[in-house]
């Protein structure tokens, strides 16, 4: 093509933005060279240009038609010159000296000749007139521009500073879209082109995907939760750390063990204020049992508060009778509500009838059987106590049948009330010990060396997978929150799957569990931004997610969706998406995603790159043909 046919059409008709354009003869070629430059061909979504002076105004291609020269309906003859091409456009900026600028700043006029557009111009467009320099650590090639073919480049300092989403169904390319964001970004950091410095990147991965070595880096901390193990043969690396005074909050404690709003969070908050103010609970355990103990022995006899308190001896690995005689030779009389028992102590009066003693709470007798309980305690935990018991998450089981203790001593609460929670504390506890550990310091990914962490959920439970996530968040915002007043730092939380935790709709947990966590998650979306807090969240059922989440999200990446439900969300979301993008997103091919959001000035469907095999993650379909198939003599 020489300079003479740059021109390939005309203006034929203007309605406020859109334009119809008829084109000329041979302007059907996908590719032209022009002077050395490429130049891309008319096609449905490519963009195009219109001189007017000294002005070159771009059109987006919405729709293409041929229109009848003959207009005859009688005569059906076919032939190629009968009809000619018009498209529509619609006017998204223009180029003025060279300089793109976004928006409405001139209007075509009939007969306006139409251009190609180089891949310079085309390149100036879709970054609304910045100026791409692909080799400046400032870009990252993320794929190929469709149709024309083109690079196209991110660039990353306006993008991993926002909440992105990425939505597509199975096998639409969504977990290697994720991959090679976030690899591309750390290859800059490993050829030592950036310093991350103390930010943080955090991946909870569902389905052990990402835990190879060479995904996303090898300079990367795994965690791999489990709760298929015993707790014993689980190290502490394979644990998240939660700050005491994260793990001690009454609304998430209730919420973990669904307490009831109306006496089960009060108990908790009771127990809360009066044992783990600080993390002193160990220096006065002896203090606690002794009280209970006293509590038990001066108010009415409670069967119930006396099993309790041999079961706080026993989870201090301490012998019922080294404490004090009376704990296992105590009975009640139901009829007048006094222990008694078949063995004589002193304080305790003989009823002759029976040769029973019962305990007419004497003063003078329980000081001293107090005096001698505190001493005996003191020389069986002369070596200290078992190690679980400096575990806060056995804490939490010993205090909660303290707390019991004294409240039915003050007749404050009914025992069948509260030992439903105590059951489930009980219960949960075992699991909470495999996949948690709890102390004073700050959550390990603030305080290791490396800046990438992926938490494996593989092979936890369905309780720890929407637990665990929960816990991620509260804990790593709660950080960011009160240590990054500077802004020196960021905090990107990436989720795969997340609709398991994200979703509004789960029928399978309670309102409380549910609204505790979308207001965790959506606090975090609505606010991050101003602590440096940033969520990149992977889904292929996005309209399963929160609302509220999707439409505060800033940056997309759409892959191909085909659910009614999926397409409405997003259109009801995404209102700079144009109507013939947004008619595409059912058509894409694997590997193509639809780029739109804040950081973008147009929406752009991309060729994502395909990583190598050893950096992707595992989430490829099986190879039938590899398992089943045999070789020509029929041998696996």
């Amino acid at each position: 093509m020489d300079n003479k046919e740059y021109i390939i059409g005309t203006v034929r008709e203007i309605q406020g933005t859109s334009v119809i354009v008829r084109m000329f003869e041979g302007a059907d070629q996908f590719t032209y060279f022009i002077n050395g430059k490429r130049y891309s061909g008319v096609l449905i979504g490519s963009y195009i240009g219109i001189k007017r002076g000294q002005y070159l105004i771009v059109g987006l291609i919405e729709k293409e038609s041929a229109i009848d020269n003959l207009n005859d309906i009688e005569n059906h003859t076919f032939s190629k010159k009968r009809f000619v091409r018009e498209f529509y456009l619609k006017i998204i900026g223009s180029f003025h000296r060279g300089i793109y600028t976004q928006g409405m700043v001139a209007f075509p006029q009939i007969f306006n000749d139409v251009v190609l557009l180089s891949d310079e111009q085309i390149h100036a467009v879709i970054a609304g007139g910045q100026v791409v320099k692909k080799e400046s650590l400032e870009y990252l090639k993320l794929g190929k521009i469709w149709p024309n073919g083109i690079d196209y480049y991110v660039h990353w300092p306006n993008l991993f500073n926002t909440h992105i989403a990425i939505f597509g169904n199975t096998g639409s390319g969504k977990s290697n879209t994720l991959t090679k964001l976030y690899t591309s970004l750390f290859d800059l950091a490993k050829e030592k082109k950036i310093d991350f410095g103390e930010s943080k990147f955090c991946f909870l991965d569902f389905n052990g995907e990402y835990t190879s070595e060479e995904v996303f880096s090898k300079e990367k901390d795994v965690i791999k939760l489990s709760t298929r193990k015993p707790a014993d043969s689980i190290q502490d690396e394979n644990k998240f750390s939660v700050p005491y005074n994260v793990f001690w909050d009454k609304d998430l404690l209730s919420t973990i063990f669904g307490a009831t709003e109306q006496t089960q969070q009060p108990f908790l908050s009771r127990l809360i204020n009066f044992y783990f103010k600080d993390d002193t609970f160990i220096d006065h355990i002896s203090n606690y049992v002794v009280r209970a103990f006293q509590e038990i022995y001066t108010s009415s006899a409670n069967l119930e508060s006396l099993n309790l308190l041999k079961e706080v001896l026993n989870d201090l690995a301490l012998n019922n009778e080294a404490v004090s005689e009376w704990i296992d030779n105590s009975l009640v009389n139901k009829t007048t509500g006094k222990f008694y028992s078949t063995h004589k102590f002193d304080g305790w009066d003989l009823f002759k009838r029976d040769s029973l003693y019962f305990w007419n709470i004497n003063t003078q007798a329980l000081n001293s059987e107090i005096k001698n309980a505190k001493e005996n305690i003191q020389i069986e935990t002369i070596f200290g106590f078992p190690p679980k018991v400096y575990n806060p998450i056995h804490q939490l089981k010993i205090a909660a049948k303290l707390q019991m203790i004294h409240d039915l001593s003050n007749h404050t609460i009914q025992y069948d009330h509260l030992a439903p929670l105590l059951h489930r504390i009980e219960a949960r506890s075992k699991d909470l010990n495999k996949v948690i550990i709890i102390g004073p310091k700050e959550h390990k990914i603030t305080d290791n060396r490396k800046n990438i962490q992926i938490i494996s959920l593989k092979d936890v439970n369905k309780d720890i997978r929407l637990l665990i996530p929960l816990l991620v968040a509260k804990v790593t915002y709660s950080h960011q929150k009160s240590s990054n007043s500077k802004h020196k730092k960021i905090f990107n939380l990436i989720i795969d799957e997340a609709h398991n935790i994200l979703s509004d709709r789960s029928a399978v947990e309670s309102e409380k569990w549910k609204d505790y966590r979308l207001d965790v998650f959506e606090e975090i979306i609505k606010e991050g931004r101003k602590f440096g807090y940033y969520l990149t969240i992977a889904s292929q059922r996005p309209a399963d997610i929160s609302a509220t989440v999707v439409s505060q999200v800033h940056n997309y990446f759409i892959h191909r969706l085909v659910n009614d439900n999926d397409l409405k969300m997003l259109q009801n979301t995404l209102s700079a998406l144009d109507a013939v993008t947004r008619s595409t997103i059912p058509n894409l091919s694997p590997g193509q995603a639809i780029v739109t959001g804040v950081s973008f000035e147009q929406p752009v469907v991309v060729q994502v790159d395909e990583l190598d095999d050893s950096k992707k993650p595992k989430s490829s379909n099986t190879n039938l043909l590899k398992i089943w198939g045999r070789d020509e003599q029929g041998v696996k």
